[in-house]
């Protein structure tokens, strides 16, 4: 570099932090002004205009505080020269190179130390940026002519790719002073291009994936495979359970190599070239309004713009010709299948779980097991409790009492119905049971039921089939009472067949077979 060019890159890094050095600030001042700076577009000595970093900034700073003025400046040396590898160590990582030109720079710090070479301390950015200045480039191996074909699915729903990327810049709602960048995260039709579902969001968590997912399913139907990236949240184990609850195939395109994922890189492309710019040029300033934009510009343009593989269909036409190969699913199957699972042991004197930060309050009889929680993501209101393959009660989150409830304290001298007092430990409790000194109780017992096994119950007593609308009693029903036994359902509705008889209304069944654990209970 020129003496000339040095000073004129000094010049204008001074000019940049100068506002910082020169002026008395306050704490809050110095920060609110290195946040401008950080905004603002800055015309370089090369003509280029762009933004100066956060930690570029910083390193000006640090180099003008140590060395003045002088510090601004580059060190001259000689071009193409490296302090930090050793001749000899350079000539023969060049040589490597140019023996095989496919050679990562890994693989050749790898061999460099075989070879006893001094490498321990060598960066691989370094080395490969000194390499390409050599003119040992790598060579890649998918460069060569003729190497890719095209190919696309029959029908529609036989495959979706799904990817991410990153978005636009957003005020943080946290921080309003701050701006933060958000992800985008999409599903494609792999025969018709549709965009089955894209969203942006804050990050690119499970939890986001599978609120896409969600939304994709419900407005598209289910798909037979699904085409994903090498990214970390594609290989979460929740999301390969909730496929194989759903009957979804999952693979995988090969490392490095975006091309075999092709339909869904374009169409982010499209997104990125024709959306982004439009988005920024409104004045969005919060996620929930660029989604609403992002929405409608799918629908409205995207969609019913004439795509080039399609031979002059449109993708939404495209879809419609395979609409009736579309299996549509239920919110209920998708509730159920994209929940998230975690396995918690209940607190042994609370009866609490803790998942994904949200404390949910259990039945007393719990205490001390082991159960799988199954929530939605975004919904943490109830959390779904399963014991043995089976889903035995619904918790809501745990609300602090102000006071405490004196009626559930069991004193020091009571009795259990066998005579033996009560254990502070629910383990020394259970084997009690086990060993029939304690009677147990409706809602403690092995024998708790699912909800399908409840309605078969039901169903098997009154010994008729039951409606929809009494099922849907039921399942509300038991979602309000449950953890229950099967031995004191079967017991509380044989008593009422005997009283009453078969032909009831089901509210009445349930009205007693809830007096009946309430006694029980209490």
């Amino acid at each position: 570099m020129s003496l000339e060019m040095r000073m004129k890159l000094g010049l204008f890094r001074f000019g940049v932090i100068a506002p910082l050095v020169c002026r008395r600030l306050e704490a809050g001042e110095r920060q609110e002004l290195r946040y401008q700076i950080g905004q603002q577009l800055h015309e370089w000595p090369n003509g280029q205009a762009k933004r100066v970093g956060a930690r570029t900034l910083s390193r000006w700073l640090s180099r003008y505080r140590s060395h003045g003025f002088e510090g601004l400046l580059d060190v001259d040396r000689p071009s193409g020269s490296c302090r930090g590898i050793e001749a000899t160590v350079l000539l023969r990582a060049e040589a490597l190179r140019k023996e095989l030109p496919i050679r990562s720079v890994r693989s050749i710090m790898e061999l460099l130390k075989s070879e006893g070479l001094d490498a321990g301390k060598l960066a691989a950015s370094t080395l490969a940026r000194q390499l390409k200045s050599r003119g040992a480039i790598k060579q890649r191996q998918t460069d060569l002519p003729g190497n890719y074909q095209r190919w696309e699915q029959a029908r529609v729903n036989d495959l979706w790719q799904a990817d991410t990327a990153h978005g636009l810049w957003l005020p943080d709602p946290r921080n309003p002073k701050k701006t933060k960048k958000c992800k985008l995260i999409a599903f494609i039709d792999d025969a018709s291009r549709v965009m089955t579902h894209a969203q942006f969001y804050w990050d690119e968590q499970l939890p986001s994936l599978i609120d896409c997912f969600r939304k994709a399913l419900l407005k598209r139907g289910k798909p037979g495979r699904l085409l994903l990236d090498n990214a970390f949240i594609f290989h979460a184990t929740t999301l390969k359970e909730m496929c194989a609850h759903l009957g979804i195939e999952i693979s995988f395109c090969q490392p490095y190599s975006p091309s075999s994922k092709g339909k869904i890189e374009r169409g982010l492309g499209t997104v990125k070239s024709r959306f982004y710019g439009e988005a920024a040029s409104a004045g969005i300033t919060t996620l929930p309004e660029l989604n609403e934009f992002l929405f409608a510009w799918l629908t409205k343009e995207y969609h019913h713009q004439i795509h080039g593989g399609l031979k002059g269909l449109t993708p939404i036409e495209r879809w419609r010709q395979d609409e009736a190969y579309v299996l549509r699913i239920t919110s209920d199957d998708v509730r159920k299948a994209l929940m998230l699972r975690a396995t918690r042991r209940v607190h042994l004197r609370t009866a609490t779980v803790s998942v994904a930060s949200v404390n949910y309050q259990l039945s007393a009889g719990l205490a001390g097991e082991t159960v799988e929680v199954r929530w939605q993501g975004d919904r943490n209101h109830e959390a779904e409790i399963w014991l043995n393959g089976k889903c035995v009660e619904v918790a809501k989150p745990l609300v602090v009492a102000a006071d405490i409830d004196f009626s559930r304290k069991v004193s020091k001298g009571s009795k259990l119905p066998g005579g033996a007092k009560v254990l502070a430990s629910a383990k020394r409790y259970r084997r009690e049971i086990e060993s029939g000194r304690t009677r147990i109780s409706a809602s403690t017992g092995s024998d708790l039921i699912c909800l399908e096994e409840f309605t078969a119950i039901v169903c098997k007593v009154l010994e008729r089939d039951l409606s929809t609308e009494e099922k849907e009693v039921l399942q509300k029903f038991f979602l309000d009472i449950s953890p229950i036994s099967e031995a004191a359902v079967i017991d509380a509705l044989n008593l009422a067949v005997r009283a009453k008889g078969k032909n009831l209304h089901l509210r009445f069944y349930c009205h007693h077979l809830s007096e009946s654990l309430k006694q029980q209970r209490s």
